[in-house]
């Protein structure tokens, strides 16, 4: 039971995301044909025009408690409407679109950033986020890089470049309801009764999980947690006094808490993308690096500003 007290706010998450449909009928949001063909084609419109973006499909895992912040659109999956969402005039471009079904259910998503040390160092927010996503669930995600010219998906954490719309296509095709996996959807029996003793023994465990959760006391602390800037770009320095702290309040039991040192919390600001003057940088749950144990419930400031030169410039003045 220590893991569980060490792990708890972890263990609380995974059960609040999990998707019992998917995990006991094996379900999982499926696209028409009609309409992957229309995502796609938006998809390589997109790369023609110079315009980037993120499109999350939602399979089994429920996404509404990974992504906490985003804006409810509920329409109908159109070619002219995706590209006009990532628009940079479109207040809705900063963001994912999120796809359930065969509908786009959430724009201007901010998606959960891969905290891999695997990805190239060059990528930016964007790949980040579409490479966090399907680490978080089992959605897969299309990156499209407007400065690189290039179409990515992403799934499981991996990510792969798409050359051609029918590569796309393939690996689309596992959500892509054809007449066959439509019928299997439905056939309920099947579902029910596979592999019951499995699903005896994890209800049984979640129980056990659960109580022992509930009877594990609570606490909060205000904790002052370190910026650390990193991957500035080559050429440019930050210039004047950069903001070095935010102020996080953090939950967990007393026992993990009470050992907390300072410093031991940071809050890691990713400047490959940031430009020359001053940038203001957004701040989210994903840039504050913490332990299992320890979940953030709320923090301040939200953004910060940064102020960018070119080492010679900063040379002359000194």
């Amino acid at each position: 039971m220590i893991l569980v007290v060490i792990f708890q706010d972890e263990i609380r998450e995974v059960l609040g995301n999990l998707s019992l449909p998917s995990f006991f009928f094996g379900r999982t949001h499926t696209l028409s044909s009609k309409t992957i063909d229309r995502v796609i084609d938006a998809t390589f419109q997109m790369i023609n025009k110079k315009i980037g973006g993120l499109i999350v499909f939602q399979k089994g895992d429920n996404l509404d408690e990974i992504i906490n912040q985003k804006k409810l659109l509920d329409a109908e999956i159109d070619e002219e409407l995706l590209i006009s969402i990532f628009n940079q005039q479109s207040p809705l471009h900063d963001g994912a679109v999120i796809i359930k079904g065969d509908r786009i259910r959430y724009a201007a998503a901010l998606l959960p950033l891969s905290k891999s040390t695997q990805l190239p160092k060059e990528w930016g927010t964007r790949h980040r986020a579409g490479v966090g996503i399907t680490e978080a669930s089992d959605g897969k995600c299309i990156i499209i890089s407007e400065e690189r010219g290039e179409v990515l998906l992403a799934s499981g954490g991996k990510v792969k470049r798409i050359e051609k719309k029918e590569e796309l296509k393939e690996g689309l095709s596992d959500i892509s309801q054809t007449e066959d996996n439509k019928n299997k959807d439905w056939v309920w029996g099947k579902k029910i009764f596979r592999d019951i003793p499995r699903k005896i023994l994890f209800l049984i465990l979640v129980c056990v999980i659960w109580i022992f959760l509930i009877a594990v006391p609570q606490s909060e602390i205000n904790y002052t947690a370190p910026i650390e800037y990193y991957s500035i770009p080559q050429n440019l320095e930050i210039a004047g006094d950069p903001p070095k702290e935010v102020n996080v309040i953090l939950k967990g039991s007393q026992r993990i808490l009470s050992t907390l040192k300072p410093n031991q919390i940071r809050i890691m600001v990713n400047l490959s993308s940031a430009r020359r003057g001053v940038n203001q940088i957004s701040l989210t749950e994903a840039n504050i690096n913490t332990f299992p144990g320890i979940i953030v419930k709320s923090f301040y400031p939200h953004a910060i500003k940064i102020n960018l030169l070119d080492i010679s410039d900063l040379k002359k003045k000194m």
